[in-house]
Order: C-alpha cells, then sequence, then structure tokens
C-alpha cells in the first residue's frame, strides 16, 4: 500500500473509531507502549525447540507465581523460572516455531493461534480447538487435550501438548459474571475476566481467585497426561498475564497479555521439570495440515477473549 493510501487507510480508522476510549487505548498500547517496550528490554528469551524434553507440555497464560503457589514444586526434578521470547501466544508461536520445520514434533494444541501462525511448522499438527471446543465453558477442556495428546503420541516424536488453562475463560463459578454478560457464548464474548476487573465489573483478588482455580484443573489433567509419557517432560508457559499492573514506560495499568510488553510477570513464566530416559526421535521432515477455517478461528479466538 503506498504512502498516501495507507494515511488515508489510518485517518478513515481513527475517524471511525476516535470516540471509542477502549480503540484508543488500544492503540496507545499497540502502537507506543509495546513497541517503546521491546526497543528497551529487547525480546529475548529461552529457545523452546532447542531446549532439552521430550514432551513439553504448555499451559497457556501461566503466570510463574501463580505456578508456584498452586503446584507443588517438590514432585518436579528440577523448577525455574525462565524468560519467554513473547508475551502472547501468537507472538510465542511466532519467535519459536514459525520459522522453522520441525520435523521431530507433533504439536496437540487447544490454542489456534498455533495453526494460524505455524501451520507446516511440525510433523503433525492436530487442532484440538477445531473438534475438541466445548460450547458450554467456552473452551478445549484440560481432559479433552490430554486425551487427544496421548492419542497423538508417538515414541519416535518429541511431543507438544497446548493446553489453554489457565487462559480465560476460568472455572470458578462464583465470580459473578453471569451478571456481567450471560454466557461465553455471548455476543459479547471479547468481554473476559480481565476486561471485567478494568472496567471494575470484577475485583482483582475474584479474577486471581478464578484463574487459580482454572490453572488447578489444567495442571491435574497435565501432571497425570506427565505420568503416561516417557521420556523428559517440561510444564511451562507461552507468557504470562497481567490484572491491573503499570507498565514501563508510559504506567498504563495493563490487563490480561498485550503483545509486545515485557513487563516480568508477562515474560517470566515457569520451567518444571520431570526427567525420564530421553527418547530418541527421528525428523522426517514436516506434514502440511489441511487449511484452518479462518471463521472458526476467529469464533474460537473471540471465545477466548481475543476481538
Amino acid at each position: 500500500m503506498s504512502l498516501l493510501g495507507s494515511l488515508s487507510t489510518a485517518l478513515s480508522d481513527l475517524s471511525a473509531n476516535y470516540d471509542d476510549p477502549q480503540w484508543r487505548r488500544n492503540r496507545l498500547v499497540d502502537r507506543v507502549s509495546g513497541p517503546l517496550s521491546r526497543q528497551y528490554s529487547g525480546t529475548g528469551g529461552i529457545d523452546v525447540p532447542g531446549s532439552e524434553w521430550d514432551n513439553l507440555l504448555v499451559l497457556d497464560a501461566c503466570r510463574a507465581d501463580v505456578f508456584e503457589a498452586v503446584a507443588d514444586l517438590d514432585a518436579f526434578d528440577a523448577y525455574r523460572r525462565v524468560t519467554s521470547q513473547a508475551s502472547m501466544t501468537a507472538e510465542w508461536t511466532q519467535r519459536n516455531w514459525t520459522d522453522g520445520a520441525f520435523g521431530d514434533t507433533v504439536y496437540v494444541t487447544a490454542n489456534p493461534l498455533v495453526s494460524r501462525h505455524a501451520p507446516d511448522s511440525f510433523h503433525e499438527l492436530h487442532d484440538v480447538w477445531h473438534d475438541g471446543f466445548d460450547d458450554e465453558s467456552g473452551t478445549v477442556l484440560p481432559e479433552t487435550l490430554a486425551d487427544a495428546a496421548r492419542a497423538a503420541f508417538r515414541d519416535d516424536k518429541r511431543l507438544v501438548a497446548h493446553f489453554v488453562q489457565p487462559h480465560a475463560p476460568f472455572y470458578a463459578t462464583d465470580l459473578g459474571l453471569d451478571e456481567v454478560r450471560p454466557s461465553w457464548a455471548a455476543e459479547d464474548a471479547t468481554y473476559n475476566e480481565w476486561e471485567a476487573v478494568r472496567n471494575g465489573d470484577l475485583s482483582a483478588a475474584a479474577a486471581l481467585a478464578g484463574y487459580a482455580e482454572t490453572l488447578e484443573r489444567g495442571l491435574e489433567s497435565a501432571l497425570a497426561l506427565a505420568a503416561d509419557l516417557p521420556g523428559r517432560t517440561v510444564l511451562t508457559s507461552d507468557h504470562g498475564d497481567l490484572y491491573g499492573q503499570r507498565v514501563w514506560p508510559l504506567g498504563m495499568r495493563l490487563y490480561g497479555h498485550p503483545r509486545g510488553h515485557r513487563h516480568p510477570d508477562l515474560v517470566e513464566v515457569p520451567w518444571a521439570v520431570l526427567d525420564g530416559e530421553r527418547r530418541a526421535v527421528t525428523d522426517e521432515g514436516t506434514t502440511r495440515t489441511e487449511a484452518v477455517d479462518d471463521d472458526v478461528v476467529t469464533d474460537r479466538l473471540e471465545a477466548l477473549g481475543y476481538a
């Protein structure tokens, strides 16, 4: 697009949305705060595919401090915090998986952003978000994802099982969100718990309680899956979450996980190791998956709170 065309589009966008405070805030976060944060702090972090694991169990949007409070750290053979290269799943996928050919890896995902950004990077990619979505809860249940990972397991391939939990929507039934919106399948499905905290419809303490409860359920399924898998298993996350922390350089209070920000609560994630005898894996090249249905992707992302 030409410079004139870009300017025309920007002005049209501004004219149509200027009276919307949410739009103005998002533009400030995306166009100013995020880029300045990256410029100051960089984008470095752990090389996930290059790390030592046979099975990688990803708990989406899991803050390290909440993981440490919920999990029994003594049950792991090693535990530490690591720095993620990203503050949201699309960015994490792009930095770790998009530009590689991982013929030694089977990826089973409940998050459609992986399928959108790295559809042909793996030997196999299983889109559990497509056929395993639970309409009542508005997400892929952790038990469903764990069962899909068991079915997809191959002894000669590394396995990634990408759970949605503890990403919104949360499991707690006493958050009062029924008064905020009727259901996760409502027209305003992108209004999630962190948006409710920001708008004063829900206390941060109540949202954190729901977040921790959701992590407990996801962690239970992840650990049960780990017990069934041979090899070295690592539990980690792609990024964390914010619930009103002020973010440098503008001092804005941010919620959820906006792209490109380097706040510690967004990029410090757990790295919990369950040792096992390493498996010999083979690289037979990647297998391109069928093209994803972008309308379904959009529906699933809206259920997770993405506009």
